[in-house]
């Protein structure tokens, strides 16, 4: 498989990009911040899923800021010329994944055929090179070194390495065959002497096994007394349970001797309609029948009149006024939010009087600028200066080069104290100053990193609120505006509860349109209202009675009444109810006993017996106690008890010590022979491609690598041989290399991704990194290699080389 096309939709900086490569390599050259290392993540990301939200793991996730897609999809062009498309798009879990060969959808289970059987960690151990790999080689040491290099090889078997090794060493501690302190040594010797005492002290055991038989007797008397005491403990118990339920159980008895039923029972929607009915009769009885039509004066026949020409728009005022209302809550409720996080502000500020306004938040790369880089200081060119000085003052013929080389050795000892002063200047770090860190130490501006930040996150929430409440302001003065136009609000009214006075002036405009409707209507429409009130009287009185005889009820009160006895009938049901779930299972009991006189008599009797048990019991106790002192005191005072006991936990430790030996020298086994099962076929050959690498890596320097027992050594062109710790670090890096990158080309009849480099040689000099990239074109010719850098590099044809900046997208 080559990969041949990426088509981002949307993954960090990359918005709608497509990315043609070459199918033997490529080299991706750009400035920092160009967007090489997240293009390298999103191959990652479509072959093996996106990185979840959860823990440290969200912030290596790209989620476009300025963009709803996330995801994009890589073709692949498989030896048969045929495509094959990945495409991966936000969803659940790593994000939903698509797989088409050619034009047409196959199931996902068909990935195996790009990515074989490896997973997102084999993938970045095998195939991914960045500088953080590479550097990590440097801080470990000879022992820990010689363990990386070794276990290339194998994918984890570093780690399995490391657990046979300590399973083994924990083997050990416990069993040596030559051994004298080790736990399971110590208790087999233990085992011995314990055997011999035990041995002597039976001779006596006639004696012993009389008394033991009147104690195993005893003991068997003892253990049937304790059943049936246990058996009288029970009933006792349940007894006793019952006796306290007994007054529950009388309350239970007198509720259901009560007649708590009615003949009929008054129906919740019939009390509900006589109620209503009721309530709407007394209402019509209380309204006086209106004797004389009122007048409007002239301020209630403008008010009219200016609703009658407003109408449609006084309307909308009314329907909305929830709208209105909602617009001052959230307002109140913005300022309430707005005024804690001034106090949170305030807060940080009193906790931290260092803090500025116009503080920002640096950025990682600002941070890595600021950080101080830890390194020995050299003083060999002061060394040297020092020996050149007391050679010249021995030596007289040859006193002036010893001359010139301190004074050489003393300009380049001043040359390197000046360039580190610059290097700890802040002056040098312009960004400070535009950040708002002037005056303050390197220390002090890292240490409060964190809480800028906070102040950056509270100054983005305080403008959010500032501007919504803007935002409704702007609104609520348009609401002003329109209900001054309508005469709602006077202009004299300064205070913004228009809710209220829209409350008002409605109610007021309400009884001036009913006024009107009463002063236009004639004494025959009066007449009217009178008999259908009078008509609606007698209908609620037919209900009423209707109501009333259903349940037999010669009026109201006696209706009232039995409602009223039907309620506390409910109470009664609802205490029996819950009388019967407390008394549960124990009902049925209580039930066979006709009073609680024989109840209580029952539960004397079970007390009596249980007294008498117990009695028994600590007699035949007693009486246990008696046979074991006399067969101590046969055994010299417990000497033959501790000896048999000491001798049952001997031999529980020494089982337990055998079982964790066993387990640790068989796990240790097997694991060392699974990873040379593992290894056998393939490490020759990848050993031979290693050497290969390794030569061209060093100019030939180095010409082959060999395997022992438990370490590693190279051979020299002038057949000299070193091991991995005599090795120079950079010399040790490119073994790493050449072993790491055989490895992969081995598997590559297994899977062939493509091999993805981050700018991992920015440490190299000119000529390794000419090496490096002889090699990059060596190992393309079997596995496609993808390498992004920030420096432009030289001897590299123009095709295989995309340049970020110019021309980002194929």
């Amino acid at each position: 498989m080559k990969l041949v096309k990426a088509n981002i939709y949307g993954f960090g900086k990359w918005i709608d990009q497509e990315f043609d490569f070459a199918q033997d390599y490529q080299v991706i050259f750009g400035a920092n911040e160009a967007g090489k290392t997240t293009l390298l993540n999103f191959i990652q990301s479509i072959l093996f899923g996106f990185a979840s939200a959860r823990g440290e793991n969200k912030f290596l996730q790209y989620k476009p800021r300025n963009s709803g897609k996330y995801g994009g999809e890589l073709i692949f062009k498989a030896e048969d010329n045929s495509l094959w498309t990945v495409r991966r798009v936000d969803g659940k879990g790593d994000g939903d994944l698509t797989l088409f060969h050619d034009d047409e959808q196959v199931p996902v289970a068909l990935m195996s055929e790009i990515i074989g059987s490896f997973t997102k960690d084999d993938f970045a151990d095998t195939h991914i090179f960045d500088d953080k790999s590479i550097l990590s080689i440097y801080g470990l040491d000879e022992s820990k070194l010689e363990t990386e290099v070794m276990s290339v090889g194998a994918v984890g078997s570093k780690e399995w390495l490391a657990t046979a090794d300590s399973l083994e060493h924990a083997a050990d501690d416990i069993y040596k065959a030559r051994g004298q302190k080790q736990p399971l040594v110590v208790s087999l010797k233990k085992y011995d002497e314990l055997v011999e005492e035990k041995a002597e002290i039976e001779n006596q055991q006639v004696a012993y096994q009389r008394v033991k038989a009147k104690l195993d007797e005893t003991e068997t008397e003892f253990n049937d007394n304790a059943v049936l005491l246990k058996q009288a403990n029970e009933a006792e118990n349940n007894l006793r349970n019952l006796d306290k339920k007994w007054s529950r159980y009388n309350q239970l008895q007198r509720s259901h001797d009560s007649n708590h039923t009615t003949s009929q029972l008054i129906q919740s929607e019939d009390w509900e309609r006589v109620l209503k009915a009721n309530q709407e009769l007394s209402t019509l009885k209380e309204t006086a029948t209106p004797n004389r039509i009122a007048d409007l004066d002239n301020v209630e026949k403008d008010i009219l009149k200016n609703y009658r020409i407003n109408q449609t728009r006084l309307d909308y005022v009314r329907n909305q006024k929830f709208e209105l209302q909602n617009l001052q809550f959230h307002r109140d409720d913005m300022n309430s939010k707005l005024l804690k996080v001034d106090t949170q502000v305030d807060q940080l500020f009193k906790n931290h009087p260092e803090l500025s306004e116009k503080m920002l938040p640096l950025t990682g790369e600002e941070i890595d600028q600021l950080t101080p880089k830890t390194g020995k200081k050299n003083n060999v060119p002061l060394i040297v200066c020092g020996v050149a000085v007391i050679l010249a003052f021995i030596i007289n013929p040859l006193r002036w080069p010893f001359v010139l080389a301190a004074i050489g050795s003393g300009a380049w000892y001043w040359y390197q104290e000046r360039t580190n002063r610059t290097n700890s200047d802040l002056n040098n770090y312009p960004f400070l100053q535009a950040k708002g860190y002037e005056g303050l130490s390197r220390e002090a501006i890292l240490g409060i990193q964190g809480t800028v930040i906070a102040l950056d996150n509270f100054h983005t929430t305080q403008n959010g609120l500032i501007d919504g409440i803007k935002s409704i302001e702007v609104d609520l003065n348009k609401w002003r505006k329109i209900l001054l136009e309508l005469n709602v609000l006077d202009s004299s009214y300064k205070n913004d509860n228009y809710n209220e006075q829209i409350e008002k002036y409605f109610a007021r405009l309400d009884q001036i349109r009913a006024k009107a409707d009463v002063a236009e209507q004639s004494q025959a429409q009066t007449q009217k209202i009178v008999d259908e009130r009078e008509m609606r009287l007698n209908q609620l009185n037919k209900e009423i009675f209707a109501i009333l005889q259903k349940y037999q009820a010669i009026n109201m009160n006696m209706f009232t009444q039995m409602h009223t006895r039907q309620i506390e009938n409910q109470k009664t049901l609802t205490q029996i109810k819950q009388d019967k779930d407390f008394l549960g299972t124990d009902l049925a009991e209580l039930k066979k006993y006709t009073d609680h006189n024989v109840l209580s008599e029952e539960l004397n009797q079970a007390t009596a017996k249980k007294t008498a048990l117990s009695d028994k019991n600590n007699e035949l106790s007693r009486q246990m106690g008696s046979l074991k002192e006399q067969m101590q005191q046969i055994f010299d005072n417990k000497q033959y008890q501790h000896i048999v006991t000491e001798l049952a936990q001997n031999k529980q430790d020494i089982i337990e010590y055998y079982d964790e030996w066993i387990s640790n020298k068989l796990a240790s086994s097997w694991i060392r022979n699974m990873l040379n099962i593992a290894t056998e076929n393939r490490y020759p050959k990848m050993i031979q491609k290693a050497t290969q690498y390794f030569s061209l890596l060093t100019n030939k320097h180095y010409i082959k690598i060999d395997f022992r027992k438990k370490d590693i050594v190279v051979t020299s062109a002038n057949k000299n041989t070193f091991d991995v710790h005599e090795l120079s670090k950079a010399t040790t890096i490119q073994l790493y290399l050449a072993l790491r990158l055989a490895f992969v080309t081995e598997i590559s009849d297994l899977i062939k991704l493509p091999i993805l480099i981050d700018d991992a040689f920015v440490d190299f000099d000119i000529s390794r990194k000419e090496n490096v990239f002889d090699l990059i074109k060596e190992i393309a010719k079997t596995n496609q290699v993808i390498y992004v850098t920030a420096n432009q590099p030289e001897n590299i044809p123009d095709d295989h080389i995309l340049k970020m900046g110019e021309r980002d997208s194929a």
